[in-house]
């Protein structure tokens, strides 16, 4: 499971790589010196969703609950009136995550500062540099907060960040953001991205579909690799071949059952020149399915013990037949759960899959206690 999440405070910046190149026209970025003014709205809203956060959401998966679909969009950022006078500024991150009754949520950090805003109207009403020709900038990944501003009537605006002649935001603005107060600081709930059966029962959201185990282990795809970000840190698999698990002793397995995604038809152009993808590799990124949570139960004694036959059982027949459903067993042995899981498609071929086996039949009273 791929979960994505923002840490952004401040001058907060990652930096990816340096190069060498031209800097004129970045897109977001525009350097002209009379931009338009900021437009006011009534209050504060940091979780609009136009604004520059991800939507968290786990690759694959269907968006549990978008708070933000509850709010109008937010105004562009802009230059403030020369006649706006503000007595709080608001900062907001988007990072973290929020725990409640119904799960656990992506989350935007909400500072509330306040003070002399003297310094901060000053550094706000910088213009934006232009880039020059054969501008040298290094290829940073700043992360940037959304910047709010309100007055006494409560009307609110969203404030643009003066930027460097590569696009960088100007110093001037967060050391005057520094030196306000920090009055209050909240978390705000965007996207439910795990929800509460799933948090309690230690189950991921979504997971790779059984067949794919017996090329990307039983974790599925998704564990490993995120579609959207390759990258030099990117494990690629298949690795060495899975041992098949012991599963003698187990006591008891936590169940997490899925439903497949319809079938999907990623981007992979960028997967062609990564170093170790073979083209069986290849063929079976093109045809990847994923499940999405659909309950949780669990296995007692009895029932458990049925698992450890599992490795033992004959290797099943040739089948075609897509599941759509499935479920993700982690066996347990003294209230402890192992690290290896085993899949069953509940219909379809009903098959079970360990890692570094073939797929395999499981016990009929097994299959049975599962649907």
């Amino acid at each position: 499971m791929s979960h994505r999440v923002r840490t952004a405070r401040g001058a907060v910046a990652i930096t990816l790589a340096v190069f060498l190149s031209g800097c004129a026209g970045l897109p977001g970025f525009p350097a002209a010196t009379d931009s338009p003014v900021a437009q006011l709205v009534a209050g504060v809203d940091c979780q609009a969703p136009n604004l520059n956060h991800e939507i968290v959401e786990q690759d694959g998966v269907p968006t549990q609950t978008d708070l933000t679909a509850e709010h109008p969009a937010a105004p562009d950022p802009r230059r403030v009136p020369a006649d706006f006078d503000p007595v709080a500024a608001y900062r907001c991150t988007f990072f973290g995550s929020l725990d409640d009754a119904q799960g656990r949520w992506s989350a935007v950090q909400v500072e509330t500062l306040e003070g002399d805003f003297g310094a901060l109207l000053s550094a706000l009403a910088e213009p934006s540099d232009q880039a020059g020709p054969n501008q040298a900038c290094t290829a940073d990944m700043e992360l940037v907060p959304e910047l709010w501003l309100e007055n006494t009537d409560g009307d609110a605006l969203r404030a643009a960040w003066p930027r460097t002649s590569c696009g960088k935001t100007k110093p001037a603005t967060h050391t005057a953001l520094d030196e306000l107060e920090l009055t209050d600081t909240t978390l705000l709930p965007l996207v439910l991205q795990v929800t509460r059966e799933a948090l309690d029962a230690n189950c991921a959201m979504g997971t790779g579909a059984p067949e794919q185990s017996l090329l990307f282990g039983t974790t599925g795809l998704q564990t490993y690799l995120n579609l959207g970000d390759i990258g030099q840190d990117v494990q690629m698999i298949p690795a060495s071949p899975a041992k098949t698990p012991s599963l003698a002793g187990v006591d008891g397995a936590s169940v997490c059952v899925y439903t497949v995604d319809p079938q999907q038809d990623p981007d992979l152009s960028e997967l062609n020149s990564v170093e170790g993808i073979d083209d069986l590799a290849l063929g079976a990124m093109m045809n990847l399915q994923f499940g999405t949570f659909a309950g949780a139960s669990t296995l007692e004694a009895d029932a458990a013990a049925l698992l450890a036959a599992a490795a033992s059982a004959s290797q099943a027949p040739d089948c075609s037949t897509d599941p759509t459903r499935f479920a993700v067993l982690w066996p347990e042995h003294a209230g402890t759960r192992l690290d290896t899981s085993i899949q069953v498609e509940l219909d379809g071929c009903q098959r079970l899959f360990l890692p570094g086996s073939h797929a395999l039949v499981p016990a009929p009273e097994l299959l049975n206690i599962l649907k």
